[in-house]
């Protein structure tokens, strides 16, 4: 089945916009689709008490290039409840460029919205000054109307940019617009940039190289033994499934 033709693109599903985006802007940059297994491409299940029963939907997208990504995927969840965005690029390990991150979740009472340059190395080895102003000038932007949401733990934290745009909102009308005008533009201008630097930048040498396949390692490790949508997507569709897309698609090396 093509996402084109799922919930996920049409006006129903609230990401649909971002969605449509990142696919049409991936494409400019002929990157191709990749094949997901189909007992993770698309998923329908139930979850909830036996006299209130919901359905949920799950359909996992993924693009690769032949030089510059190792591998983008984004998984769309749709529900009564829950309607999430999760997207990332992993880039290929010949240049010293960061993950490209989002998570864009919809819970029964608030929104949660995380968009980043992921690191995989310590900022000042993968971040121009340049690139630095730049981030900071887009977050600075972005959070003049989207709140800043509760600081991280330095855990957590590690694995995100001082451009991290992070914020909580409560699900009401004034969020809804909120996520279709602030976020949808600093959504807009975080892959364009992401995609310029990407495609533009120069292979890195035979050392930063190996330092690079470490590092997203290190990061795809953290995420597989610590993502915190894992409660979430195990009340949806079981906690065997889970551990699967967790550990075969989502953070796979």
């Amino acid at each position: 089945m093509l996402i084109q033709n799922t919930i996920f693109y049409r006006p129903d599903w609230k990401w649909h916009n971002f969605l449509k985006y990142l696919i049409n802007n991936l494409s400019k940059y002929n990157c191709p689709e990749k094949i997901i297994p189909t007992e993770y491409s698309y998923k329908d299940s139930t979850y909830g008490s036996k006299k209130s029963k919901k359905n949920v939907n799950l359909y996992t997208w993924g693009v690769t290039h032949k030089k510059r990504i190792k591998f983008a995927r984004a998984v769309c969840i749709n529900s009564p409840n829950y309607s999430v965005l999760n997207f990332l690029i992993i880039p290929n390990t010949f240049y010293n460029v960061p993950f490209f991150g989002v998570d864009f979740v919809s819970l029964p009472n608030s929104h949660l919205l995380v968009l980043d340059f992921q690191p995989s190395l310590k900022i000042e080895n993968q971040y121009s000054h340049k690139l630095l102003e730049q981030l900071i000038k887009l977050k600075t932007s972005g959070h003049s109307s989207l709140p800043l949401a509760d600081k991280m733990s330095a855990d957590v934290a590690r694995f995100f940019s001082p451009g991290l745009i992070w914020s909580k909102l409560p699900k009401e009308e004034s969020s809804d617009f909120l996520i279709a005008n602030q976020l949808y533009t600093s959504f807009k201008e975080y892959l364009d940039l992401y995609l310029e630097i990407l495609f533009e930048s120069k292979e890195a040498n035979k050392e930063m190289q190996k330092e690079l396949i470490n590092g997203q390692s290190n990061y795809l490790k953290y995420r597989r033994d610590n993502d915190p949508a894992r409660p979430m997507l195990s009340s949806l569709f079981g906690k065997e499934f889970t551990e699967s897309l967790i550990k075969e698609v989502l953070f796979t090396t």
